[in-house]
């Protein structure tokens, strides 16, 4: 395709120009379909049997480590799947596969695990059911060994890449980097998909709902992405791609005038600060966050910590990945999340059994207190770093009031276990309408409170933050949520309040926000400086009839 252009919806604005990388999950990639003779079979044979030999190793030293350092329970995950591999049948059905059709090693093992998913399935056992997950993660597994894939195919772009995909999920977006990812082309995510929030906090142009798109963009081709209008330009003209350009250089010189007052506190006309914190998941977002500004870390996300591990990190891992990003707010405060895993966001080491409908099950504090060991790391980690730094506990979705009661209760537990002098700071997450409701209870045992709006509007409009059929309903500054802030301002009665959901990050909505009383946000390092512009537009002295703020020309 030669100077096309598609029209998709921008999840992250900015422009970008950049070479495509299509991207595909490796059980989905088409492998070549090639016949072998009867005499190649043992050979083909052989390569099936290496590859459960050398995953079988590797599953071992998983189950161990996490054994080791967290509980018996996690390990049996491991454990089970390695009693897939040790199953006499499942080698028999390889090998039989394998003669019947006299086709290549890949193509055997991806029918031979369609065939056993299709059984366990079926299956009348709950164990046996739950067990799909595992032969889709073994599915990986082995086709990486066979191919001799060692690494993530993310994980080593080449600079000025355009990333092309159906879909990216948590486990992918962890090995996206600045310096290699130009933009991001996707199929399907609305603005509070991952692909979006990532992109949004990295920076990056991204644009979705562009359909059948890998089939209309290759590995290669050159495209001309305009995150702000949502359109994708396939092999552009010398024309289009020049008059492009201008727009880009333009665009970053309007960046950097706002930038350079961006080390500059935020205050109101009339005077009233706001604090513009920053949502980080790395050292590099740190930096990213430091030189754009940010009053602190408003929420430090964990989950990249543990997305690219086959085992979890331990205390000292923690300490040693958050403590460098505290070292660079040393007399400001940094807000470690605790890991919010479960529901869409599925963490290699646990292969978590499938549920009904994930985003209400359990994810957040409630898989943490079912896996105690698992949230005791995080929690001594942040108890050790918080004797020399402001490094606070948030804690993720909290629904009610006893969540936050067990959850101290493992903080005073740590406190004890390193003999600390002091405990850190426990904040927990209002993102559900129970949450919010329950607001006066919950902050009965919270020292702060931070609104997450992505989730607070997902459960309060019914409407799937992934889902691109209900992205007309997922409006997050819809009268209901409003409400619901609203009573979150109200109920907090006094207990200091932070947002930290996309919401934050809308200049438009700054104005609105900060007359209702929030004067603590937290938003993607890249629009820091931007969200302390807006707030230097606001005049909390002159309101309307409603009692929302008018906002003055600085």
């Amino acid at each position: 395709m030669h100077n096309v252009e598609l029209s998709g919806k921008s999840i992250s604005g900015g422009l970008a120009m950049g070479t495509a990388f299509v991207y595909k999950d490796i059980l989905d990639r088409n492998y070549d379909l090639y016949n072998i003779d009867a005499e190649s079979a043992n050979a083909e044979l052989e390569r099936i049997k290496q590859a459960i030999s050398e995953v079988h190793g590797d599953l071992a030293i998983a189950s161990e480590r996490i054994e080791e350092h967290m509980d018996k329970t996690i390990a049996d995950v491991f454990r089970a799947q390695q009693a897939i591999l040790n199953d006499v049948t499942f080698l028999e059905e390889i090998e039989k596969e394998l003669l019947a059709e006299l086709v290549n090693a890949e193509q055997v093992v991806k029918s031979v695990l369609r065939r056993f998913k299709r059984k366990f399935r079926q299956a009348e056992s709950d164990t046996l059911r739950q067990r799909v997950d595992d032969l889709t993660d073994l599915g990986r597994r082995l086709l990486r060994a066979l191919t001799g894939v060692k690494a993530h195919s993310l994980e080593h772009l080449p600079p000025a890449t355009v990333l092309v995909a159906p879909q990216l999920l948590p486990s992918d977006t962890v090995f996206l980097s600045r310096r290699s990812t130009a933009a991001v082309v996707v199929e399907h995510g609305g603005l509070a998909s991952h692909a979006a929030l990532l992109t949004r906090e990295m920076g990056i142009p991204a644009v979705s709902g562009l359909s059948l798109l890998t089939k209309k963009i290759t590995s290669g081709d050159k495209l001309l992405v305009d995150g702000d209008r949502g359109i994708v330009i396939v092999n552009p003209s010398q024309l289009k791609e020049v008059k492009f350009k201008k727009r880009m250089d333009a665009e970053c010189l309007a960046r950097v005038e706002i930038r350079q007052r961006c080390q500059e506190p935020a205050r109101t006309l009339d005077g009233s600060f706001v604090q513009v914190m920053a949502n980080i998941g790395c050292l590099e977002d740190a930096h990213l966050a430091q030189c754009n500004g940010a009053d602190g870390i408003g929420l430090y996300r964990l989950e990249q910590l543990f997305l690219s591990r086959k085992t979890p990190p331990t205390r000292h891992d923690l300490i040693d990945a958050v403590k460098p990003c505290a070292t660079i707010f040393p007399d400001k405060p940094v807000v470690v999340r605790l890991l919010d895993a479960g529901g869409d966001k599925d963490i290699p080491f646990l292969s978590l059994p499938a549920e009904d409908n994930p985003s209400l099950g359990r994810r957040g504090v409630r898989l943490l207190l079912d896996y105690p060991d698992l949230a005791g790391a995080q929690i001594e980690a942040i108890v050790w770093l918080a004797q020399e730094f402001d490094v606070r506990i948030l804690v993720p979705m909290v629904t009610v009031a006893d969540d936050m009661s067990k959850i101290r209760d493992l903080v005073q537990h740590a406190v004890q276990q390193i003999g600390a002098d002091k405990a850190p700071f426990l904040g927990a997450m209002i993102e559900t309408p129970a949450a919010a409701l329950c607001t006066r209870e919950i902050a009965q045992n919270a020292d702060f409170l931070s609104i997450g709006t992505n989730d607070l509007t997902q459960y309060t409009m019914a409407a799937g933050r992934e889902n691109q059929f209900v992205d007309q309903y997922f409006l997050e500054d819809h009268p209901a949520v409003m409400r619901l802030i609203q009573t979150v301002m109200q109920e907090a009665d006094g207990t200091p309040l932070e947002m930290c959901g996309e919401l934050a990050g809308h200049t438009e909505t700054v104005s609105r926000l900060v007359s209702m009383g929030i004067h603590t946000f937290s938003v993607a390092p890249s629009l820091v400086p931007f969200i302390k512009e807006s707030v230097r537009a606001v005049n909390l002295s002159i309101q309307d009839n409603s009692g929302a703020t008018q906002s003055e020309d600085h």
